[in-house]
């Protein structure tokens, strides 16, 4: 089977039981709610100011002109629950803006007089955080709960795959010293590895494999890896590179896809391997196993 073709088989039948099991899924962060009356109002830090802002989804985000200094007068458009107008209004810059764990910068936003709605509510309202970074925060309200739920941040595939090396590290030193044993456990018990020798399925097949092709020349073994593409299936990474294997009798390179999956104590193992040779590398190897079944 074609390299590419085998990967995307093991991919369509991994998905769904990795996206089961996804661990590193976003947690949504909770910010409770306050009252202004019986409005509800969050917590907002604008540079080393605590303000408060009034949770509003029919509207767009806007300060309270009392709050904020500075700025050009100029005809903004605002959307509130009556409608969408223009009106003269403030615009003021915001370099940073910050609610919970979550940050937006460089903003524009107008400033209008808000003090209407502090004194109908009984407190102070130095802005309305409205629809626009709401939605930009991934921002949704519970009400009944309290809360504004904002998206959690998606994980980093790149972080994530240093995360992993590092972990994995003395798997490399396990490789180039031969030692099957420990080698053994970075290996998942159900590991497919597809070779241009052929397909070997489960940790015995594939560590006889690396015994015979490998193992036998340490420590005289080195792996050099370099990554170009990582991507995640939910608890799993999936990875391409090149690579080269220098032994006693041949020099290997080529390129490989992998994917890793992590567990639940935190322990990384290898799941599959597809490694293919370089044009001039494949030659030789058809060229070497013509002279053996000689």
């Amino acid at each position: 089977m074609h390299l590419t073709k085998a990967f995307a088989v093991a991919l369509l039948v991994l998905i769904p039981s990795l996206a089961a099991q996804a661990q590193n899924a976003p947690v949504a962060e909770e910010i409770p709610l306050e009252r202004c009356g019986r409005l509800p109002v969050v917590k907002v830090n604008v540079g080393k100011s605590e303000l408060r802002f009034l949770v509003d989804t029919a509207a767009t985000t806007m300060l309270n002109l009392k709050s904020f200094s500075g700025g050009r007068f100029k005809e903004i458009q605002v959307t509130s629950w009556t409608g969408t107008a223009a009106t003269s209004a403030r615009e003021v810059a915001i370099p940073e803006i910050e609610i919970g764990k979550h940050h937006l910068r460089e903003l524009k936003l107008p400033a209008i007089d808000l003090s209407p709605i502090g004194n109908a509510c009984g407190g102070p309202i130095d802005g309305i955080l409205g629809v626009d970074l709401m939605d930009r925060m991934g921002v949704t309200i519970d009400l009944k709960r309290q809360v504004a739920s904002l998206a959690g941040d998606p994980p980093d595939p790149h972080a994530l795959y240093d995360e992993m090396e590092r972990a994995m590290g003395p798997c490399t030193a396990a490789f180039e010293q031969g030692q099957s044993r420990e080698f053994e456990d970075c290996l998942d018990p159900e590991i497919v590895m597809y070779t241009p020798h052929g397909e070997f399925r489960g940790r015995k097949q594939v560590l006889d494999y690396l015994q015979h092709e490998y193992f036998r020349f340490a420590p005289k073994l080195t792996y050099i890896m370099n990554m170009h593409e990582v991507q995640m299936f939910g608890n799993a990474l999936w990875y391409s590179y090149d690579y080269s294997i220098d032994t006693p009798e041949q020099h290997k390179a080529g390129h490989g896809m992998s994917m890793c999956r992590k567990e639940e104590g935190g322990r990384w193992r290898i799941l599959n391997l597809h490694n293919s040779l370089t044009q001039r590398d494949l030659k030789h190897a058809a060229k070497a196993t013509e002279k053996k079944q000689e």
